[in-house]
């Protein structure tokens, strides 16, 4: 009895010396801000959790929401992202396997006999039951599967990022296509406008009224807006491309314009964000289960200056008659305890534990690297929020006045107070603010998206 006990004691000593061969792991400090400097962009207080309603509830359009489901179930990527994570789980439970015992069964005939055939044939029959275990005294076989584990939690994570990414980019290039549809409508009515001003300007040339110069330049405003039409339409077909192939499906698109207000329900956030928030983005989570990973190769690599411990044990049994191989005559056991002690291997175990920390700094700095790239993300969305709404507003009253001084020059025109060249810079002036505009929001959408994204909102069903 005392024995045992000392046997036990002795065991919980080299278990509990074992644990310390596997770094303790500690995340790294964020190498960024604490906090996000966003006092002037004038977030109101989220009433849930920040960013927890997933992009159901950030898409308003139920038809960009039913293009992202199609493209979430037609993408190739996301279907190979999830190929990975059944790969790395599978890794996983081949590596844990090895930590149990294994039990096999076998049974094989031999047959011998003279090539002259002169002699008689003989025979003998074996078959056996053999258990293996490996004493994992010191955590190798434990570090190896902790360190695929991890491998399969960062292939969910990635997996995660694919679909974030799909999200963003489906959306994008939904409102990428309303926009070209609108720029390419605003560009046919300014045609239309010309037009009438080229009617106009033709039949006071007939009056009188007007001259042939005025004339020419109406002429060159239609055929510069006809090129502009052509190039719209171009932009529109590589739109309508780029959408269909995100979707992987050919279908009727949208034909209608950008409407923010329905489009989009705005990112609400405190007004004070701290940077923690970048740790619930799938790809920094990816990079902290590579860095656990890493880690826990460390102590597999430790552990392979120590001593190993196999336990083989069986019952067999062979006989010349198949009849008599399960008597217990013919049967026998085995107990073949084995112990190895690495002497020398030209410094391999050494080797392989300056790779394994060397993997270790590189997942730090690729965690801290990525970290950054997600600060600066979120930097600049916010940083662009307040900027794109002062253009848009900006860009609102410029219309107006736009609106204004074209009325006003037609009826000077009419008066013939001044030249028909004015008429044509105001409407050329209308039609770029036009454009403008429409750039600006599509800004604004793109933005919104960058942000809900680089926060890590997107992913949440």
């Amino acid at each position: 009895m005392l024995k045992l006990k000392q046997l036990a004691v002795s065991s919980m000593l080299v278990l509990a010396g074992c644990s310390s061969l596997t770094p303790v792991y500690q995340r790294p400090e964020l190498p960024v801000p604490q906090q996000f400097s966003v006092s002037r962009n004038g977030l109101v207080p989220a009433a849930a959790n920040d960013q927890e309603t997933g992009w159901r509830h950030f898409f308003a359009d139920p038809q960009v929401k039913g293009f992202i489901a199609e493209a979430l179930r037609n993408n190739r990527d996301l279907r190979m992202a999830a190929l990975k994570v059944q790969e790395a789980r599978a890794q996983y439970n081949v590596t844990d396997a090895d930590r149990y015992p294994q039990l096999n069964a076998a049974s094989d005939s031999n047959y011998q006999g003279g090539l002259d055939g002169r002699g008689s044939t003989s025979k003998e029959f074996e078959a056996g039951v053999e258990l293996t275990f490996d004493f994992d005294l010191f955590g190798k076989l434990k570090n190896m599967s902790e360190a695929d584990r991890q491998n399969f939690f960062a292939s969910e994570e990635a997996q995660r990022a694919v679909h974030i990414l799909l999200i963003s980019n489906v959306s994008q290039s939904y409102f990428n296509q309303l926009l070209a549809r609108a720029q390419l409508n605003i560009a046919r009515d300014t045609l239309q406008n010309y037009q009438q001003s080229y009617a106009f300007v033709e039949q006071q040339l007939v009056t009188g009224s007007s001259n042939v110069l005025a004339l020419e330049q109406a002429r060159g405003m239609i055929e510069s807006t006809r090129a502009d039409i052509a190039k719209r339409e171009g932009e529109l077909a590589q739109a309508n491309n780029a959408l269909q192939l995100l979707l992987g499906s050919y279908q009727t698109l949208p034909n209608d314009t950008l409407e923010p207000e329905r489009d989009l329900n705005p990112v609400t956030l405190p007004p004070n964000i701290s940077s923690t928030i970048l740790l619930q983005r799938p790809d920094l989570m990816e990079a902290e289960h590579q860095l656990r990973a890493a880690n826990a190769n460390i102590g597999a690599a430790r552990a392979a200056f120590f001593p190993s411990v196999t336990l083989t044990s069986g019952i067999s049994s062979s006989s010349t008659d198949l009849s008599s191989l399960f008597s217990v005559a013919s049967g026998m056991w085995n107990f073949a305890p084995k112990i190895e002690i690495p002497i020398f291997n030209a410094g391999r175990n050494q080797s392989n534990l300056d790779l394994a920390e060397i993997r270790q700094n590189q997942s730090i700095v690729n965690y801290e690297q990525k970290i950054q790239a997600a600060f600066k993300e979120v930097a600049d969305a916010l940083s662009l929020r307040d900027s794109i709404s002062g253009q848009i507003t900006a860009q609102q009253r410029y219309i107006a006045s736009l609106k204004i001084t074209l009325q006003r020059a037609r009826a000077l025109y009419e008066s013939g107070a001044v030249s028909y060249i004015e008429i044509l810079d105001a409407e050329r002036s209308l039609f770029s603010a036009r454009q403008t505009i429409l750039d600006l929001k599509y800004s604004q959408q793109v933005n919104e998206i960058n942000l809900f994204t680089a926060l890590g909102g997107g992913w949440i069903e």
